[in-house]
């Protein structure tokens, strides 16, 4: 007995040793990079949320900061401007940057499917998209532009351009005749305020031959050139911070809803709901959970065929360079 307690005791001043001399040894080093988004917190970016929460960019040797945005900010600029490491931006505006010699390269296309639209009411007398001329039009600034002045452009629309903020307000006040909307945030929000969807007419960005698939991941060429690991690390737990979004929705949805309550917002868990049960079908369409990130070529080519044509670029962007798949697997 004597000798159990002996050895007993020798084993736990050893543990303790042990304690102490890892508490001791410098933690590893982090890569520290911070991620600009496009619009304020909301399930729009419940992946990067999750990974976040859920340690896995930690895991993945990663230190990352989540910035809101807002319609006053915008993310690709502040990436040109060396603000940030990251930034999620529209794929129209990220061709328009580089086309203009900004290094922009695009690390993993996220959403597939272009969710914008513009709404009036059925009794608005807008009832074909040419009708929106000479009417109060609310129209997102800034990288938000570039699809609704494609559109208006190819159909020679002269709409009476109102700038519009987040609040669906000035629509439900008839302040404006139309107003642009995302189906899976405003579009939803009008039905929370108390109208009936059959009440509204959408125009569709994708059926009416613009299907400028919006919100990606983007890096600087001198990032990716010498920081390869760390964009390759980040875009991995950034993915599957969103599958685990997508496969266990009521937690990610703590996650959302804490940046949502933390930032005073005006929302709650319903819309979140259908937020983030929208941006499943958007992320995946095409081509799955697997490979999420995928920048389709014919997308590419039909952004630059419509960027073209109404002067936005004046050279087609190319795929090689700009196009670099970080989302790959290697």
């Amino acid at each position: 007995m004597k000798k159990t307690g002996f050895t007993r005791g020798c084993l736990a001043a050893w543990l303790v040793a042990a304690l102490l001399l890892v508490s001791a040894l410098p933690a590893m080093a982090l890569d520290k990079v911070s991620l600009q988004l496009q619009w304020v917190h909301q399930a729009q970016f419940a992946g990067f949320y999750v990974a976040q929460d859920q340690g896995l960019y930690r895991q993945a040797g990663l230190e990352v900061e989540i910035r809101p945005g807002g319609p006053d900010i915008n993310p690709l600029h502040n990436l040109a401007s060396l603000g940030c490491d990251f930034a999620t931006g529209w794929l129209s505006e990220a061709m328009v940057l580089r086309a203009k010699e900004v290094p922009l390269v695009n690390l993993a296309q996220l959403i597939q499917r272009s969710a914008l639209v513009l709404v009036t009411f059925n009794n608005s007398g807008i009832n074909k998209i040419e009708d929106l001329n000479n009417h109060r039009v609310g129209l997102w600034r800034n990288q938000f532009s570039v699809p609704t002045h494609a559109l208006f452009a190819r159909n020679k629309i002269r709409a009476k351009e109102i700038a519009q903020r987040t609040s669906m307000a000035p629509f439900l006040s008839r302040a404006v005749d139309a107003a642009m909307a995302m189906l899976y945030n405003e579009y939803h929000s009008l039905y929370q305020a108390g109208v009936d969807l059959d009440q509204i007419k959408i125009f569709s960005f994708a059926d009416m031959g613009l299907n400028f698939p919006e919100d990606g991941l983007y890096a600087l060429e001198d990032t990716w050139n010498e920081r390869r690991d760390v964009c390759r690390r980040f875009v991995a737990a950034s993915l599957e911070g969103w599958r685990r979004a997508f496969a266990q929705k009521d937690q990610a949805l703590v996650s959302v809803m804490k940046r949502v309550n933390e930032a005073h917002l005006a929302s709650n868990r319903p819309h979140q709901r259908w937020m983030l049960h929208s941006m499943k079908e958007i992320y995946t369409h095409r081509v799955g959970l697997d490979k999420m990130g995928h920048l389709s070529p014919d997308d590419l080519k039909q952004v630059n065929l419509v960027l073209l044509e109404q002067g936005f670029i004046p050279s087609p962007v190319e795929a090689e360079g700009f196009a670099v798949q970080a989302w790959q697997k290697k």
